[in-house]
């Protein structure tokens, strides 16, 4: 199983009633966009990635709430709108709820984080750092905290900057 982070809609990462569900829930709670377009899939990453980074991200800048350190790679989505922390919303017909955080607050979490770790904030610097695990063999399973943020960075941008939610896919 790998993670992926998914710039779209509930569409895009759940089956049609289910997304619906989701959906429908999502827009009694939030201004969110119709988040048409076409969706954007980064890279899959390891699951155990993101646990690193989480701890890392804990160890280094600490956010009690944190729109990423605290929260599964499970039914979670950072949609473009300020919370002042991440909401568990009620899906009918689903087991667990919905983790809703806020994208804008998500960006500049993972800004500090980048900071404080030295890495990469620029599109280009992301893509030079995603290419050079995607393309050498000895790096592809080294490094999988700094390849999830890669990937989760860039998954950002591109849902801020299209105006959609940022999902994590499994």
């Amino acid at each position: 199983m790998s993670v992926t982070f998914v710039a779209g809609s509930a569409a895009d990462v759940f089956p049609a009633d289910f997304a619906r569900a989701v959906d429908a829930e999502l827009r009694k709670r939030f201004a969110l966009p119709d988040g048409g377009g076409e969706a954007w899939r980064s890279d899959a990453v390891d699951p155990s990635g993101w646990h690193q980074l989480q701890a890392l991200a804990k160890s280094m800048v600490g956010a009690p709430s944190s729109q990423f350190i605290h929260v599964e790679a499970y039914q979670m989505v950072w949609v473009p709108a300020l919370l002042a922390q991440v909401e568990h919303v009620a899906i009918p017909n689903a087991a667990d709820p919905l983790q809703v955080g806020s994208l804008p607050a998500l960006l500049e979490e993972l800004r500090v984080y980048a900071g404080a770790a030295s890495l990469p904030t620029d599109d280009v610097e992301l893509m030079e750092l995603a290419a050079h695990y995607l393309e050498d063999d000895l790096s592809f399973d080294k490094d999988l905290d700094t390849q999830t943020y890669v990937q989760f960075m860039m998954a950002a941008k591109q849902a801020s900057a299209r105006g959609q939610a940022l999902w994590i896919a499994n």
